[in-house]
């Protein structure tokens, strides 16, 4: 995606939005085949994505749950973090040389 233009792609959205949905579309599968570990997980989410989209009604109401599964998703990896800084210093305690 380098050089994203937004002039052009918010003018094409205005002129002929089928155009822009299948230009985007194209794009975004470009972007997930750049990716080919996470082409499952990837088309996934974009899935979902696409989902929350359509169902939300309004483009601020899909922003909004957008910005909560992106929420959510940020306090999971949070608690996972501090799991794992939690699991590495048991595990430096265990291995910490005796008599220090």
């Amino acid at each position: 995606m380098d050089g994203f233009d937004f002039d052009y792609w918010k003018n094409l959205a205005e002129r002929d939005p089928a155009a822009y949905f299948r230009a985007r579309d194209d794009v975004l599968r470009e972007c997930i085949a750049e990716h080919p570990g996470y082409v499952a997980g990837l088309a996934e989410l974009q899935g979902h994505i696409d989902s929350t989209r359509v169902l939300a009604g309004s483009p601020l109401q899909a922003s909004r749950a957008l910005f909560g599964l992106m929420e959510d998703q940020l306090h999971r990896l949070g608690a996972t973090l501090a799991e794992l800084q939690r699991e590495t210093e048991g595990l430096r305690a265990i291995l910490a040389p005796k008599g220090k």
